[in-house]
C-alpha cells in the first residue's frame, strides 16, 4: 500500500453501498495507523478533503463511490496544486471511468487495486460553461437530451436512481425533448446542426455502462465526440440496445470526432453535464490535460 493514503467514502454512492462498506474497509486498514478513512457527509466534502490529504503530503486519495464521488476526489487533487494519485472502489450506480480503466467490479479485488503500487496516467479534462463555472473531469459529460436525463435523475432517490430508474427516466425525458441546432469546434473542426445530444468522452463508456466511444481510451490524449443528430423518438428508443453494444456508430445520423479540445454553441437553456451530475448550461469549453493524474490500476 502507498504510503498514509487518505480513504474517502460517500456514504450513499450506490444505494447506500459505499456505506456498508465502511466496516470491511475499517478491518483492512485496522494494523495500518498511517491510513486515514473519511466519510463524507455532503456534497463537496469529497473535494475538500482530497485537498486537505495532499496539503498533508499523502500520496493517495481513494474514491469509494460513484462516478461522482471521484470526480469530487480529482478536483480536490487538482486544487491543491500538486494531483498526487487517485485510487478507486467503485461502488456507485454507473462507475463508468472504472470500467474504461478496466477495473475489477468486485470490490474485494477492486480494493487491492485501489491500494496497490500499479498506476498509470490518467488524461483530465476542464470543462467551463456558461456562467463561467468550471470543472476538472475524468470520465464524460454532454450536452442536449442525455444531459436533460442528468437533469431528472439528480432528484431521483431509492430505486429510481439505479438502472431501471435510469431507463424510465430516459424514456419520459425522450417524450417531451425538443432537439437543438448547435455549433461543435473539435480542434478546430467544426460541426453544425440540429442534435439530440453530442456527448464528449475519455474513456469507451458513459451513462451507467453505454459504450458512448468504442475504442477510446484514457490516456491517449484527446476526447472521443458522438454527435448523434436529430432523430425521431422512435428511432432514439431503437437505437438504445446499440449505445450498450456500441453498434450506434453505424448509424447514418451518428458521427464520430476526437480532439483535446472543444466548444459548444447553442441555445443558453441547453443543459450540460459531466459524469451525469449536471453542469449549468451552454456554451461550453472544454480543454483536456494527457496524463495529468496518475490512476491505481491492476
Amino acid at each position: 500500500m502507498p504510503s498514509a493514503p487518505l480513504i474517502v467514502v460517500n456514504p450513499v454512492a450506490g444505494g447506500g453501498r459505499a456505506g456498508r462498506l465502511v466496516p470491511w474497509i475499517r478491518e483492512q486498514i485496522a494494523q495500518r495507523t498511517d491510513v486515514d478513512l473519511r466519510v463524507t457527509t455532503a456534497a463537496g466534502d469529497a473535494e475538500m478533503l482530497a485537498a486537505g490529504a495532499v496539503a498533508e503530503g499523502r500520496e493517495r486519495v481513494v474514491a469509494v463511490g460513484g462516478d461522482g464521488t471521484v470526480q469530487e476526489v480529482l478536483n480536490g487533487l487538482l486544487a491543491a496544486g500538486s494531483p498526487g494519485e487517485l485510487g478507486i472502489l467503485p461502488v456507485g450506480t454507473g462507475n463508468d471511468l472504472a470500467r474504461s480503466l478496466g477495473l475489477p467490479a468486485d470490490s474485494a479485488q477492486a480494493w487491492t487495486v485501489a491500494i496497490g503500487h500499479a498506476t498509470r496516467p490518467l488524461d483530465v479534462a476542464r470543462a467551463t460553461n456558461g456562467s463561467g463555472r468550471q470543472r476538472w473531469f475524468a470520465s464524460a459529460g454532454g450536452i442536449g437530451f442525455d444531459a436533460q436525463v442528468a437533469a431528472a435523475m439528480a432528484t431521483r432517490r431509492g430505486w429510481q436512481a439505479g438502472k431501471a430508474g435510469y431507463l424510465l427516466t430516459t424514456l419520459s425525458e425522450l417524450r417531451r425533448f425538443e432537439s437543438c441546432r448547435i455549433l461543435l469546434s473539435v480542434d478546430g473542426v467544426v460541426v453544425e446542426g440540429n442534435v439530440l445530444l453530442v456527448a464528449f468522452a475519455n474513456g469507451e463508456y458513459y451513462g451507467g455502462g453505454m459504450r458512448i466511444a468504442p475504442g477510446a481510451r484514457t490516456d491517449d490524449g484527446r476526447l472521443d465526440v458522438c454527435v448523434v443528430g436529430d432523430i425521431s423518438r422512435a428511432t432514439a428508443i431503437r437505437q438504445l440496445p446499440n449505445l450498450y453494444r456500441g453498434t450506434h456508430v453505424r448509424h447514418a445520423a451518428v458521427s464520430m470526432h476526437a480532439g483535446s479540445t472543444l466548444s459548444i454553441e447553442g441555445p443558453v437553456a441547453t443543459r450540460v453535464h459531466l459524469d451525469g451530475e449536471p453542469f449549468g448550461t451552454l456554451p461550453l469549453s472544454v480543454v483536456l490535460s494527457a496524463g495529468l493524474v496518475r490512476v491505481a490500476v491492476r
